[in-house]
């Protein structure tokens, strides 16, 4: 099943995004085969990053969770807020290409 990841990041998060980038990026590479799509929200003026939206295909949210839970961003308190949705991929499924 796939899942719709929010991840809103605190207001001060710059501080903690940056030193910690790289440990995130080898944790999303860790899980690089469940992530059928990921990357940043940006703040409105294009400026720096507010938060990211993750696609993960898996067999529960649980699942789901344990990646995020055990991502360096989560731990360190990043994300004031992560929201999980299961998600069904309608276009490309019209498109022919699910």
């Amino acid at each position: 099943m796939l899942y719709m990841v929010y991840l809103e990041d605190v207001p001060d998060n710059m501080a903690i995004r940056k030193p910690l980038l790289e440990a995130h990026m080898a944790h999303m590479a860790r899980h690089a085969q469940a992530i059928r799509l990921g990357g940043p929200i940006m703040r409105d003026d294009g400026s720096a990053p507010a938060g990211g939206v993750l696609v993960i295909e898996a067999e529960s949210r649980q699942a789901v969770l344990d990646i995020i839970s055990s991502d360096p961003y989560y731990r360190a308190g990043l994300w004031a807020q992560v929201r999980i949705h299961a998600f069904r991929d309608l276009i490309n499924t019209w498109r022919g290409n699910a």
